[in-house]
């Protein structure tokens, strides 16, 4: 099977199965409650990505348009952007074993490495943007390193913890929308109706063991 580094099969035959595969795997483990941690909003997220690209990859398997072929390549996008972060948030560290991990046919973790420490410096927005559209542009750091969009060794990504309203947050604890962002700038999409609310968030740096950094500040934007 041609994959990517990261598992993800590059032809649309193989990621069809693999997704079905991890979409059924996930659903299975968390209706029984061996899985916990994943927030329900993000298996219904995980099951409408896949339902959506399946009903538009089996649109071209017959005779097809050009619209039919976009549309397959827009679903796959999405699918990709969602999934990407989601493994890195929810599937690489406990409760998910190397044995679940080898059932989805997810890399396993390589526990002979240099030990992964805790996160100690602060990942910073540096700037937001909204696009309108409902979506709002992410840019972020760290605060060790000002010059660089790397992230730290031993981290998977950056921890985006968010709400939107009609007033500002200012209490961490009202963060409770999540979202791993993997690269800088990283794009929001929020529902129609969050136009013309105050988003809220912050970010924290997390390492593969889901171990989180210290939190940035808590930045305000507008909703357009």
């Amino acid at each position: 099977m041609a994959r990517t580094q990261d598992f993800i099969p590059s032809r649309d035959a193989e990621f069809d199965g693999w997704l079905a595969n991890l979409t059924s795997y996930v659903n299975t483990k968390t209706s029984s409650g061996a899985w916990t941690h994943i927030p329900p909003d993000k298996v219904t997220a995980l099951n409408g990505h896949n339902t959506d690209w399946h009903t538009a990859y089996t649109k071209i398997l017959g005779p097809h348009t050009s619209v039919d072929t976009e549309e397959k390549n827009d679903q796959r996008k999405a699918a990709e952007g969602f999934v990407r972060p989601f493994i890195q948030q929810y599937l690489k560290f406990d409760p998910v074993t190397n044995e679940d991990r080898t059932a989805m046919n997810l890399h396993n973790r390589d526990t002979t490495h240099t030990p992964i420490e805790k996160p100690t410096t602060r990942a910073l927005i540096t700037d937001l943007k909204a696009l309108g559209g409902f979506r709002v542009e992410i840019r972020f750091q760290d605060e060790a390193t000002p010059d660089s969009h790397a992230i730290p060794y031993g981290c998977n990504g950056c921890l985006l913890n968010f709400v939107w309203g009609p007033e500002k947050v200012t209490d961490y604890a009202a963060l409770t929308q999540t979202q791993l962002m993997t690269r800088t700038p990283f794009v929001l999409d929020l529902p129609p109706e969050a136009e013309g609310k105050f988003l809220s968030c912050a970010t924290r740096w997390q390492n593969e063991r889901g171990e989180l950094g210290p939190w940035g500040e808590i930045q305000h934007i507008v909703i357009a």
